[in-house]
């Protein structure tokens, strides 16, 4: 009796310490660098690269990482460096990256008519950074439904244009891959035959490949839970607080970039300064939607004036909405900042939106998020500058910020980075696909501690 009380006490003190040690923050961070490690390793293999021979395993460990965090930047170009085999390892990694490992694995409980337990729910709770878990696991079948639905469309469109080019085989091929890069906002391409990192930029003033490219990152940088509210709802004023401000900062960035490179780029002889007024209002349009993450491109990024390519990495800063496959502090994130900001300057104490006040730790949060990205941004841009002086800080500088949130759009400093350089980007890019809250939770064990000490309220000097 006294032994089979001390093992179910044993056995309860190592479930605990179990929970604490996989807990579903920690679950997701090592899946996902359970998931970069085997795609680099796929990667290395011979049969992964063009020529027959195994790339250095630092280039398959970055594009591995790249394609997992569905960021986009590459050491070398996709098309004319990977083989068939290596181009569809990095589009397993960019699908399973892009809806998470947990969305991918409720698919065989699907198909073997399992029930999902507790445990999994909170992972795929924590994988599409949901509140809670009702309704969780219709929530994902209509996640993966829809997603299958949109690049199915999506490769269909992109086939049928790229058809007459490249043939039956090869245009279903390139369909299926940009359509789910594009969806997945994972700014791969493979685009080698028209030049090495050349992205869309032979497709600028195409209707077809652009707005099917364009409305793929835009649906995909709403996020899981925005569909299902629209698509149960319907009404505007019927949705939940969250779309509401997803939508409506979502269309205004969209609509404010729009103008915006229109402006500046239409006497630009490098963009928009040739191009008749469909085609520079068709590639104005695409600059202003793939900085929230898309990465694919059909504007050389580097050709850009200056003060588009500060436009440009505002953007890619704010990226698209939480729980989607986009990255960025997310738009919401910086709607909140910017009406808090207006709020305050009007004097008020809270900040109401939509009929709903927004309550104070949660502006708290958005203003860490931000002040934490933008220190990592400047940190790591410094090191590399440091490591590397011969590249100009500007480029190193969009490169890093282009990591962090995501995005892929590169102004090409990527392929001449050193294996220390490398290092860093790998590092931001895994820092900026997983996020801040949730690497913080699996590097901290939450004990769920409460303040037991109020100490009084003071008033400091600010401004």
């Amino acid at each position: 009796m006294t032994f089979s009380r001390k093992t179910m006490a044993l056995s309860r003190k190592t479930l605990t310490l179990s929970r604490k040690t996989l807990s579903p923050a920690r679950v997701m961070v090592l899946g996902f660098l359970a998931l970069i490690l085997l795609g680099a390793l796929l990667l290395e293999l011979p049969i992964s690269s063009r020529d027959g021979v195994s790339v250095p395993f630092m280039t398959a460990l970055f594009t591995s990482t790249s394609a997992t965090c569905i960021t986009g930047l590459a050491v070398t170009d996709t098309a004319q460096t990977w083989s068939f085999f290596g181009q569809t390892v990095i589009l397993c990694l960019i699908q399973i990256g892009g809806l998470g490992f947990m969305s991918i694995t409720t698919i065989f409980f699907f198909i073997m008519n399992k029930n999902i337990g507790l445990s999994q729910r909170l992972l795929i709770v924590n994988s599409l950074n949901l509140k809670d878990m009702q309704g969780v696991v219709r929530l994902v079948r209509h996640v993966l439904i829809g997603t299958f639905v949109f690049e199915g469309v999506g490769a269909v469109v992109l086939w049928l244009r790229f058809l007459p080019e490249y043939g039956v085989w090869k245009g279903l091929g390139m369909g299926v891959f940009h359509s789910v890069s594009a969806f997945c906002n994972a700014g791969f391409d493979v685009m080698g035959d028209t030049g090495a990192f050349s992205s869309l930029t032979a497709y600028t003033g195409d209707a077809a490949v652009s707005i099917t490219v364009m409305a793929l990152i835009f649906i995909g940088g709403l996020g899981f839970f925005v569909w299902e509210d629209v698509w149960r709802n319907r009404r505007f004023r019927k949705l939940h607080l969250h779309s509401k401000l997803v939508l409506t900062v979502s269309l205004g960035l969209v609509a404010l970039g729009w103008v915006f490179f229109y402006i500046t780029e239409r006497t630009n002889p490098e963009t928009l300064g040739a191009m008749s007024f469909p085609d520079a209002a068709l590639a104005s349009l695409f600059q202003a939607v793939t900085p929230r993450s898309g990465g694919l491109c059909t504007l050389d990024q580097a050709s850009f004036t200056g003060v588009s390519m500060m436009m440009t990495m505002l953007l890619m800063l704010i990226g698209g909405s939480a729980g989607s496959t986009a990255g960025g502090i997310k738009n919401v994130t910086a709607g909140i900042l910017f009406l808090s900001a207006i709020s305050s300057l009007q004097g008020k104490s809270r900040l109401s939106v939509f009929g709903r006040t927004v309550p104070a730790p949660q502006i708290v949060g958005a203003l860490s998020i931000l002040l934490v990205v933008l220190t990592a941004i400047l940190a790591g841009s410094s090191a590399i500058a440091l490591i590397q002086p011969e590249l100009p800080f500007s480029g190193i500088l969009f490169e890093t910020l282009s990591a962090i949130a995501t995005c892929g759009l590169s102004l090409g400093i990527t392929p001449s980075l050193g294996p220390a350089s490398m290092a860093i980007m790998i590092l931001f890019m895994f820092f900026g696909r997983v996020g801040i809250i949730t690497l913080g939770m699996a590097a901290f064990r939450n004990r769920g501690n409460v303040e037991k000490t109020k100490y009084p309220d003071t008033w400091i000097m600010m401004g």
